[in-house]
């Protein structure tokens, strides 16, 4: 599984970090957004906040691409360990969790992951859930644009459903991002639709697919 470092994610044995998921969502959040203020310089909670959503943005990007290969790691929030590399926030999962693919698998990726952890960070840190899911989108269409399979298609047009998404969700927020133009259009030409507030970092511009970009 060593290709799931390129999502920032290690698979190992004995799993560790100095925080998990599950503390981040709940208790143990407000300690971690102090961190992030800390090594980033963030001005708010809001920004810490969208900042570790990239962040986790990978750990999902790194389900949907085990999922295109016919795997999924199934372990709990709490088994998701978080790692502090050089300043940055990486993850570290046990490989006993990793097992073959189920038919619900793509929809449970969104539902046990990614809805409690979107929500969470959104109602803590004052931020809008449509800038945390799209953070989660941008390493998506960047990694769904690498694969080159029925798979990978399959799994792309299901996210677009509203039905995956359904009846937590009225709308798939992933076709919102698309902006009206088809995923291969959007994936030959990366843009947001909203600004992951990464500009309010010091020293630091806009990124280059920011919608506020002149």
């Amino acid at each position: 599984m060593e290709e799931l470092e390129l999502f920032q994610v290690k698979v190992r044995n004995g799993a560790h970090g100095f925080m998990n998921m599950s503390e981040a969502s709940a208790d143990r959040h407000p300690e971690l957004m102090k961190e992030i203020v800390h090594t980033t310089g963030a001005p708010s909670e809001a920004v810490a906040a969208s900042i570790f959503m990239r962040r986790f943005g990978f750990f999902i990007t790194a389900q949907f691409y085990l999922l295109a290969h016919g795997k999924i790691w199934d372990g709990p929030l709490d088994e998701i360990h978080l790692e502090n590399t050089e300043g940055n926030i990486s993850f570290t999962v046990d490989e006993r969790f990793i097992r073959e693919r189920r038919e619900d698998d793509l929809e449970a990726v969104l539902k046990i992951f990614a809805f409690p952890v979107v929500g969470s960070f959104s109602k803590a840190g004052h931020v809008s859930k449509i800038i945390l899911w799209e953070n989660l989108w941008g390493y998506m269409i960047w990694m769904y644009g690498m694969l080159d399979s029925k798979q990978a298609e399959d799994d792309v047009a299901a996210l677009m459903a509203d039905e995956l998404w359904q009846p937590e969700m009225k709308r798939s927020f992933f076709r919102q991002f698309l902006g009206g133009r088809s995923f291969e259009e959007a994936k030959a030409d990366y843009k947001r639709i909203t600004c992951c507030l990464y500009k309010e970092l010091p020293e630091t511009d806009k990124c280059p697919y920011c919608p506020l970009q002149k």
